[in-house]
């Protein structure tokens, strides 16, 4: 219980806090984050170092929530006998356990012949990535994109960037899908907090975003404001409904943040299920030229 309560402490929040404060707050530390390290880029890995504890207590709080509710399925299942609940709950595990026993153990064998076939692919796989060239740019789809055939293979989308841009060798594109944000649905709600601690551990030089994720995180320091390039080299390229628009919660000032690149012939060439593609770089980027000319191309093929 004192772990839990120094996660609690950690995130700032008391430990009475609901499900909903525990994600506001969170988002809310991720994005000072960005924005501290965005002003204070020589102690980047420090303040990265700080959040990733942050991270370790929200999600110790959330498996810590997971153990309750177990309990409080096991208290219903087992509550009617009383003083004997445990008793019982012994006993139905006892029986479970030996009517199975067999299959535990195959089970067991099979789970060590996949970890050492996994440790065998994951050694094959280092090696094969050694072997590849740098990255040029990697992208990260945030909303609600998905694979034609229903599949998570994003090699043919990483193919299809590559044939637009002949110059580069290499690219990497994740599929972070972020759901509607004034939904009720209990799924929708752990798919926002898979989507919350995707973008706290990824570090992609392009964002392709919907609406709907821009709204969610935006302007909150991930992306970085694009005035100079709306009004320089772009400037050709876009009209004013083509720009998405944020307000730095820092200073109060208004930012263009991504731009509007589905009207775009190569948009269609991309294979993904799609309604809404805004383009935004994110902040600190080493891949700033390249994220750049991703977005110009495209604008460039606006139909």
């Amino acid at each position: 219980m004192d772990q839990l309560k120094e996660a609690y402490e950690r995130m700032g929040l008391p430990e009475d806090a609901t499900r909903e404060q525990l994600d506001d707050r969170y988002t809310l530390l991720m994005r000072q984050t960005r924005s501290q390290q965005r002003r204070e880029p020589d102690r980047a890995e420090e303040i990265e170092a700080r959040f990733a504890e942050i991270t370790k207590a929200y999600k110790f709080i959330l498996d810590e929530e997971n153990r309750k509710s177990l309990e409080e399925l096991n208290q219903k299942r087992y509550g009617k006998y009383k003083k004997l609940a445990g008793t019982a709950e012994k006993t139905d595990h006892f029986f479970r356990y030996y009517k199975f026993h067999l299959l535990g153990g195959i089970a067991i064998l099979g789970i060590l012949v996949y970890i050492a076939i996994s440790i065998f692919n994951h050694q094959a796989e280092k090696e094969r990535l050694a072997k590849l060239p740098p990255v040029d740019l990697s992208v990260m789809f945030l909303g609600s994109y998905f694979n034609p055939d229903g599949g998570t293979d994003v090699k043919p989308i990483e193919d299809a960037i590559l044939a637009q841009f002949p110059e580069w060798k290499r690219v990497t594109v994740n599929i972070n899908y972020v759901p509607a944000l004034d939904s009720n649905n209990p799924q929708d709600a752990a798919m926002l907090q898979k989507a919350l601690l995707v973008l706290a551990t990824e570090r992609p030089d392009l964002y392709i975003m919907d609406k709907n994720a821009f709204d969610w995180v935006g302007n909150q320091g991930m992306v970085r404001p694009l005035e100079a390039e709306v009004n320089g080299e772009l400037k050709a390229l876009v009209t004013p409904e083509m720009l998405l628009k944020g307000v730095d919660e820092e200073d109060g000032t208004e930012h263009v943040y991504a731009v509007d690149i589905m009207g775009s012939k190569l948009g269609e060439e991309i294979p993904v299920l799609k309604n809404e593609m805004y383009a935004g770089i994110r902040e600190g980027t080493e891949k700033d030229a390249n994220a750049k000319l991703f977005i110009q191309r495209y604008l460039e093929a606006s139909k």
